[in-house]
């Protein structure tokens, strides 16, 4: 009689008991098989939509599927091929290599991860790729429109399925009212991903109509003339991070360079800034822009602060000087009137109230008297 094979759990792959729960996660075996079968559900919903080109709602619908279950091999491997078909390389490694952690043998998606890493070339065009497009989003925030088309054209001549590239490129063409340039680029967008939303948001805004939308899914893209402009050329970034522009007219790469010039910093080799060299200067600018401070803000200010005290303290002893120069004043008044009411009382006092007169009295005493005195004592 042959023995019957213990269940697994499909999350952690412990044994599950007779009561149907893990004996490691606790996890109960039917909301784990439901929760599975949710995910693959969801997978179908993709694998559908991405067969339909429509690669922004595949991603929405695959992302659900791994809420359910992050271990879905199948469901990582179709959405890095997604992100592969809208040029998101590095996007599609990263799920490649979950999924190849999750199952090592047997998965389509270390023969993916193989091929990439057999081509070095791909690799490094991807990372000037990223440069390109970070310096193009630098140019945006900066306003130099022109400068950010040119950057974004030569990434869409080198990768013409990357998505964020022509959205980008579609923004800043309605920024500068190139409303036809916008709509070839957006064009584009939909021939690879049918309803993205914000290329269809874009249109909208710009007027389109469904119907117009739709017509333009079926229109060729192969000679828009979106790369054809007088100012196009090859855009490259160095290892140094410098952007170079190759085949461009004169006038053009004058005003590039004057622009990077100012804009553009060297990093090393890691793109780490080594400001070391520097440090001197630094310091001597810090030192300068000190004593400036110091001079045309700090001093006036303590010399207004100074002088604002010096006045208020000039004009607390003028008040009290006048205070009492004005109860001197009144009591030289009232001096004055004393002054005068004795003069008039001597002037027209009676006869009898005269002081007596003792200027006939002779000061001092005889020996006649002094005898007197000593004697009677």
């Amino acid at each position: 009689m042959a023995t019957k094979r213990p269940v697994l759990c499909p999350h952690c792959g412990a044994q599950v008991k007779k009561n149907g729960y893990c004996s490691a996660c606790y996890m109960p075996l039917n909301v784990l098989k439901k929760a599975y079968n949710t995910s693959n559900y969801h997978y179908n919903i993709g694998y559908d939509k991405a067969v339909a080109r429509d690669l922004s709602g595949a991603i929405e619908s695959l992302n659900t599927s791994l809420r359910y279950n992050k271990k879905n091999v199948m469901t990582r491997n179709l959405l890095g091929l997604i992100y592969y078909e809208m040029g998101e390389v590095v996007m599609a490694l990263s799920h490649w290599v979950i999924s190849a952690n999750y199952m090592p043998n047997n998965n389509i998606a270390t023969k993916y991860i193989k091929e990439l890493r057999q081509d070095p070339t791909r690799l490094d065009n991807v990372d000037q790729i990223a440069r390109k497009y970070n310096a193009a989003l630098t140019y945006a925030h900066n306003g130099d429109y022109d400068l950010g088309v040119i950057q974004l054209k030569a990434i869409l001549k080198e990768n013409p399925h990357f998505v964020k590239g022509y959205l980008l490129l579609a923004l800043l063409h309605i920024r500068t009212n190139n409303y036809e340039n916008a709509r070839t680029t957006l064009r584009r967008v939909l021939k690879i991903d049918k309803t993205n939303p914000l290329a269809i948001r874009y249109l909208h805004e710009m007027g389109d109509t469904d119907e117009n939308i739709f017509k333009m899914r079926m229109q060729s893209v192969e000679d828009d003339g979106l790369f054809d402009e007088d100012y196009m050329s090859e855009v490259s970034v160095t290892v140094e991070g410098d952007t170079v522009i190759e085949g461009a007219n004169k006038k053009m790469l004058k005003e590039y360079k004057a622009r990077t010039r100012q804009t553009t910093v060297k990093t090393g080799e890691f793109g780490e800034v080594n400001f070391a060299r520097y440090s001197g200067f630094y310091v001597l600018v810090g030192l300068v822009l000190g004593v400036l401070v110091l001079s045309f803000l700090i001093v006036p200010y303590q010399k207004k602060k100074a002088r604002g005290e010096s006045d208020k303290l000039i004009e607390s002893y003028s008040e009290e000087l006048a205070a009492k120069n004005s109860e001197i004043q009144a009591l030289n008044l009232e001096l004055q009137s004393v002054y005068s009411q004795l003069e008039t009382e001597l002037a027209t006092g009676e006869e009898g109230s005269q002081m007596p007169d003792y200027s006939q009295i002779q000061h001092g005493m005889s020996v006649e008297d002094v005898q007197d005195m000593i004697d009677n004592e």
